[in-house]
């Protein structure tokens, strides 16, 4: 089964990682002889310290083969690599993992195990409907994967994840989740047939050996294109703010009898998958709609008859409301399609700049024309939010001392402006609290502003930031007793302005302490500023037109 699973994997050979990981060791090698991987597995599999056995799924760089040849080396030490996505050649799969939602480190029941075989049952037609080719169909061993073929270099401009952000905004529920986790080019993959071992083996919760259910004779290579259509089916940004009264989405859709399947966090907001499609009677599924934090609303269907995810908001509120309460807004505050993706002009400025541009000047020089000086408060900050896009990074936090009315808040404020909406949290807020907010994303930044920090918010500032590219998780349990995990996502950035510490010697030896411009000179400077500001009377409520092409360049770091 082993040697069947791998000819699948690897049709044209090449270097191939093994991984096995065990509570307290993990064993490595690296095989260009697939026979040899497979007979190097049995004893791995027979040993029950071993939790699970995985192999890289993309093209490896051959010269890793020297690491351990052919071999597999027991109880790795720290000085023993393992592959990095720096070490990946091509992406080759796409990994769609659909793992039953259950308490962590425990086997899945079998109601748990089918309704992930299921769910990637359906996931595989709704993509076959999309020009998609057959994919490989595996049992995971608790859950289920899907793996398509793809020809894609190690930096793929965020398509794969793009895919699997769409299919779990659309497809995860309350039992089923698509982990999004897949996406970067290093990641291992179960070796089917080898056995998942999570917790102990129980006749409710047993251990499964992993095994391949279907396969093409020759896999098909899914296009580029086809990826990039599913990736950009739902909208990343949000439309403009309506300007009138606003609409709880959830009541509007309760009042007017639209039936939801599911809701989730998206974008700092709120996705509403319904039931039924309003827009079509040839199909009962695809039909969704979003609230975004700025109250701004948006509608659609993935089916190609329905317009492939084009806005129909205004066609569903003309459905159901009279015309009197629609004029109640006025044109503008119903966002069009061209609103709701993020403008091409915009994102191409965005591009350009990173590419043939200084980004980080031009990121100065906004902020410079908001807050005067204090051009290395704000490089120290970019840095900040820069440093959470590289992979092997640990996180770089930044504490802004200063006298007090020196410009701290207003400095952190002017540079958060850049960060795109979904990816911000500030004012005050409990330690608990940062669990339980919805919708939290990855790679947000805190902004604790003159803030004092409790002891137990202290800590989860260490161990969030201990854990940067994991994440942390919180463990409760609910009123009706059942066990309830909540989690602070990876690569979260702390950004504390305070006159006084922040924390103890541990939270501040894990911040960037930078120092606010407290001379004299700078106050002339802010004086004279703030004069020539007042002086042309214009309103101040206008955006400067540089900081939506920030905001792009972080979407694309990001």
């Amino acid at each position: 089964m082993i040697a069947e699973a791998l000819a699948a994997l690897f049709p044209a050979g090449g270097v191939v990682e093994v991984r096995a990981l065990a509570d307290r060791f993990t064993h490595s090698g690296y095989f260009d002889d697939l026979a040899k991987l497979a007979s190097a597995v049995d004893p791995l599999d027979a040993d029950p310290e071993v939790r699970g056995i995985y192999v890289t799924l993309n093209e490896v760089n051959p010269a890793l083969l020297a690491r351990r040849s052919n071999r597999v080396k027991m109880r790795l030490t720290r000085s023993d690599p393992t592959t990095s996505d720096a070490d990946i050649l091509r992406r080759r799969w796409l990994p769609i993992d659909l793992d039953p939602v259950r308490p962590s480190g425990v086997s899945s029941t079998e109601a748990e195990h089918d309704a992930a075989i299921r769910k990637a049952d359906e996931i595989a037609l709704w993509l076959s409907d999309r020009g998609f080719p057959a994919p490989i169909r595996a049992d995971s061993g608790n859950g289920a994967h899907l793996l398509y073929r793809i020809d894609l270099p190690p930096d793929d401009g965020g398509l794969v994840k793009g895919v699997l952000t769409t299919l779990d905004a659309l497809f995860s529920d309350e039992h089923v989740a698509v982990d999004t986790t897949n996406h970067n080019p290093a990641r291992i993959w179960k070796l089917y047939g080898t056995t998942s071992r999570k917790g102990d083996h129980t006749p409710e919760r047993p251990h499964r050996r992993a095994k391949i259910l279907s396969a093409p004779e020759t896999a098909e290579t899914v296009s580029p294109d086809l990826l990039g259509q599913i990736a950009a089916l739902l909208p990343k940004d949000a439309p403009a703010p309506a300007k009138g009264a606003g609409i709880d989405l959830a009541a509007w859709l309760a009042e007017h009898g639209i039936a939801v399947r599911s809701r989730k966090p998206w974008q700092g907001g709120t996705l509403f998958v319904l039931d039924d499609c309003p827009f079509s009677t040839a199909h009962r599924d695809g039909a969704y709609a979003i609230q975004f934090p700025s109250g701004a609303v948006y509608a659609g269907c993935h089916h190609t008859t329905c317009g492939g995810g084009v806005q129909r908001w205004p066609e569903l509120r003309a459905m159901h409301e009279p015309r009197e309460k629609r004029e109640e807004e006025t044109p503008e505050d119903v966002p069009e399609e061209a609103e709701v993706a993020e403008p091409l002009p915009l994102r191409e400025k965005a591009l350009a700049i990173l590419t043939n541009g200084d980004p980080l000047r031009f990121l100065l020089d906004t902020f410079n024309r908001e807050h005067v000086g204090d051009r290395t408060v704000a490089a120290c900050l970019a840095m900040s939010l820069a440093a959470g896009s590289v992979e092997n990074t640990n996180g770089l936090h930044v504490s802004v001392s200063g006298n007090s009315g020196k410009g701290k808040s207003h400095a952190c404020a002017t540079m958060l402006k850049q960060v795109p909406a979904a990816y911000r949290l500030a004012g005050t807020v409990s330690n608990k609290a940062l669990y339980y907010t919805e919708g939290l994303r990855a790679g947000t930044v805190f902004l604790f502003d003159d803030v004092s920090l409790s002891d137990d918010l202290q800590e989860v500032l260490k161990s969030a930031t201990a854990n940067f590219r994991e994440g942390i998780e919180h463990r409760t349990l609910t009123a009706d007793r059942k066990l309830q995990v909540c989690r602070i996502p990876e690569r979260c950035v702390w950004w504390l302005a305070k006159v006084e510490d922040a924390g103890d010697d541990q939270v501040m030896n894990r911040m960037l302490t930078v120092w606010i411009d407290d001379s004299a000179e700078q106050d002339e400077r802010v004086l004279a500023h703030m004069k020539e500001a007042a002086s042309l009377e214009k309103e101040s409520d206008d955006e400067d037109p540089d900081l939506p092409v920030c905001r792009a360049i972080w979407e694309i770091l990001k």
